[in-house]
Parts: C-alpha cells; sequence; structure tokens
C-alpha cells in the first residue's frame, strides 16, 4: 500500500500555499466526516480539495500558483492596517464608504490578501497603550477605539504604505495606521478581531460570496462595486474561501493553533505530527557546508547573530518557532518529500528586528523534521 501511496506523491501530489484549519470548520469535516479520522485518508481528500480549487480558480483564469505571494507571508513585506472612525459616519455603509477611499490607490500589479472587522473590545482585551504608541497618524487627534474599523494588507512595499497613508489623511474619518509587521499585543489582538477580505492579485480580486451556491461565481455581496476600481471579481463559496484562501495573522496565542498545525502537516504528510512532541534536526552539514559557508548564506546568519550558532542550538530556535507561528507553503519535493515553511523574527546584531523564512521538510523514514535552508 505505501508503495502505491509513494508512486501518487511523486506523481501527482498538489501543494497549498495556506491552509486554515484555525478560523473555520471545513478542515476539521473533512478529517472528521470524510476521512473518518485517518490521516493518510485526509491527505487523499485534501488532493481532491486541491484538485477542486485550482479548477474553479482556472474557470475564472486565474492560476493558484500565482496566488503564492498573496497568501505567503515574505521575508521583506509590511503588514499594516489601516483605521477608518466609523462614528456618526452617513453612508449605508461604512466599509463601502472607506474602501472608496483606499481603492483608487492601490497599485494595478499588489498582491496581497486583505483582512477586516471592527475593533471590539473582547473581554476587556483591548491594547489601548501599545494601539496609541505605535499608531501613525496625520494629526493629533483623541481616538475612540472602541469606534474604529480596521483594514488590514499583507505583504505591502513602503511605497504602498506611504502612498495609502498620504492619500488617505485627507479624509477626516481617517485615523492613521499601524506597521504590524513584527510580533506583538496588538498584532495579538488583531488575530483576535479581523476575518478574511479579500485576496488581490493585480486585476482580479477574490472574495466569499456566502454560505450559498455556486462553489465560484462573480459576486460581491456587499457592494463594494470593484468593477468600477478596475477589478473583476471571483468569488467562492464560504468554506472554500476561508479555507483555503484566508491569511492567518500571526499570533502567538490564537485559538486552536495547535489543531491548525497538525492538520496542515497531515495534508501533506499523511501522518498526524504534534510538534510540541516532535524532534527537530539540524543535520551538521547544513551548517558546516550550506549555511555557514556560502557566502549569501553566511551573510544571512551572521546578520541575525547566528554565525556561531550550533546544530542543536539551531534546532531548538526553529522548534521554538515553529511553535510560535503557523505553518504555510506546503508541497512536495519531486522525490514526494514533504515540504512546508514558517516565517521567524530575529534581533540583529545592529538593533531591531528582521523576519527570515525557515523551510523545513518531514522524513518519513526518520519522523523527524528538518531544516532544507533559510532565506
Amino acid at each position: 500500500m505505501f508503495g502505491i501511496a509513494a508512486s501518487f506523491i511523486m506523481g501527482l501530489m498538489l501543494g497549498f500555499h495556506v491552509v486554515d484549519a484555525r478560523d473555520n470548520a471545513l478542515m476539521h469535516w473533512i478529517f472528521f466526516k470524510v476521512a473518518k479520522s485517518d490521516p493518510r485518508l485526509f491527505q487523499q481528500s485534501m488532493q481532491a480539495e486541491a484538485k477542486l480549487i485550482r479548477e474553479l480558480l482556472s474557470s475564472r483564469g486565474i492560476r493558484y500558483e500565482d496566488l503564492k505571494s498573496s497568501l505567503v507571508p515574505t521575508d521583506d513585506g509590511i503588514q499594516a492596517v489601516f483605521l477608518y472612525d466609523w462614528w456618526g459616519d452617513e453612508s449605508w455603509n461604512y466599509a463601502v464608504a472607506f474602501a472608496n477611499k483606499y481603492l483608487p490607490v492601490l497599485r494595478k500589479n499588489l498582491r496581497t490578501s486583505m483582512l477586516h472587522g471592527d475593533l471590539h473590545d473582547m473581554r476587556g482585551t483591548m491594547p489601548v497603550e501599545a494601539l496609541e504608541a505605535a499608531l501613525v497618524s496625520h494629526r493629533p487627534r483623541t481616538i475612540n477605539w472602541q469606534t474604529q474599523y480596521a483594514v488590514y494588507f499583507n505583504n505591502l512595499k513602503k511605497s504602498d504604505v506611504a502612498s495609502l497613508h498620504e492619500e488617505l489623511s485627507h479624509e477626516p474619518r481617517y485615523v492613521g495606521y499601524i506597521d504590524v509587521t513584527f510580533a506583538g499585543a496588538v498584532r495579538n489582538f488583531l488575530a483576535h478581531t479581523l476575518a478574511s477580505q479579500w485576496v488581490i492579485c493585480g486585476s482580479k480580486i477574490i472574495l466569499s460570496h456566502g454560505a450559498d451556491d455556486p462553489f465560484v461565481g462573480q459576486d460581491d455581496p456587499v457592494g463594494f462595486a470593484l468593477p468600477k476600481y478596475g477589478y473583476e471579481v471571483v468569488s467562492l463559496m464560504d468554506s472554500y474561501f476561508t479555507g483555503f484562501f484566508s491569511y492567518k495573522i500571526e499570533a502567538t496565542s490564537a485559538p486552536q493553533a495547535g489543531d491548525d498545525r497538525i492538520l496542515n502537516l497531515a495534508a501533506v504528510t499523511g501522518e498526524l505530527i504534534d510538534l510540541r512532541a516532535s524532534q527537530v534536526f539540524v543535520h551538521p552539514d547544513k551548517l558546516d557546508k550550506y549555511l555557514l559557508r556560502e557566502e549569501n548564506k553566511l551573510r544571512l546568519m551572521t546578520s541575525i547573530g547566528l554565525r556561531d550558532v550550533t546544530p542543536n542550538e539551531l534546532a531548538s530556535l526553529v522548534k521554538n518557532r515553529l511553535l510560535q507561528s503557523y505553518i504555510y507553503d506546503l508541497r512536495f519535493a519531486v522525490d514526494g518529500t514533504p515540504l512546508f515553511a514558517v516565517t521567524a523574527e530575529f534581533e540583529k546584531p545592529t538593533g531591531g528586528l528582521t523576519r527570515r523564512l525557515l523551510a523545513l521538510k518531514y522524513d518519513r523514514a526518520t519522523q523527524l523534521v528538518s531544516l532544507v535552508t533559510m532565506y
């Protein structure tokens, strides 16, 4: 049976940019109801879903592979949230009113995931002091944080942030923006508060048209009038949009984060892997003959203070980052080896923080998670 499965993996297996088992029930339903809690059947079921989402997008002229830069965090992309005070807004929908301000500003080749929502103070968890300290505003003002509508973008360039802030500053209800590229109380709060809005891939916008059929359409149920701004709308059934096209804001305390990691890995390995109990391995040659030898990699390792790191120390660091983040870029090597990635933050010896991507693999024979590279 394993020989057949291995042959299938090597020839046909499809990957996922992201799989969201943290914020929706689709993956749990596939695992428990469709696959009957069998991780190998879950892997096969997820392959059927991978094929389906590609077919749905292809029917609207989108290659799934082209969405990677919209759905997967980058090492140099800026994650930022822009705020709009809805109190006293006389429009029929303040989300649409704010969109009318920022949509004309977005560059035409932008690839990003967007989330949005009101900043609700659930159980007194709103980090007001951190919000105040991080806010970049265009003018001094007293802010009512209970009346803020937030729009979050991933993977922006500095020029994107600058142009949005400059243009939005002409809008009296625009409060300012917060850079949440790095971990902190504000980003954790947003991860609990905001919901997926759109995925932008150049001239196409992918969104949810709700729970009803069809699987794919061209509906904009809220009425953002997106074609007016040059966008073609591709709408998906909500469970598929949230399950396969949701950017998960990285948070150190996200609900169901453990289940999310287990089901993500099961989707490509066909095994239930609890990273808390798993060993992460860094081969000594990976350091001595690659990361600390090749010029570009040595420069990278030096820039994050790891020039003198040992294999065991690096393995411990990688495991720590794995348990603090979520997994993405799930795919297969030519020989069928499951590959995946996480984002890690490091303090630079010169001061400040930087992000790096860790590429990892799962070795079925040894049942080890191993470091492939850092970039």
